[in-house]
């Protein structure tokens, strides 16, 4: 079983961008429920599928797959809860960790995640 620590901050400006080059990202959930989220996810050209259980304090348990481009991209179009969501990430190396930038497109442009993943 995977666990997964994360935390969390919003972005307030863009000093960061020049430090990594950005990748495209889609996403979608196929679930939302309260113990168990299903993401499916495309990441260039690549189909990725993520389960992911409740929280308990800063972890939860988290597994991922690879699946078939051509099936997640089957499932963002017609199974999971729209507005399909649209991003680049960027990552960033500093201090042995490896921060993961949001900037969030359509519905969600402006919005800006940073992430750092601590196991």
């Amino acid at each position: 079983m995977g666990i997964e620590i994360e935390r969390k901050f919003l972005v307030r400006n863009n000093d960061w961008k020049s430090l990594a080059e950005p990748t495209f990202y889609q996403q979608g959930y196929l679930c939302l429920g309260k113990k168990t989220t299903v993401r499916v996810r495309i990441i260039e050209k690549v189909g990725i599928l993520t389960i992911k259980g409740k929280s308990t304090g800063l972890s939860r348990p988290e597994y991922e797959y690879e699946i078939p481009f051509e099936e997640a991209r089957q499932m963002l179009d017609t199974l999971c809860v729209k507005p399909v969501i649209e991003k680049y990430r960027y990552k960033i190396a500093y201090d042995d960790f490896t921060w993961e930038i949001d900037e969030f497109l359509g519905e969600n442009k402006g919005l800006i995640v940073a992430e750092i993943e601590l196991l």
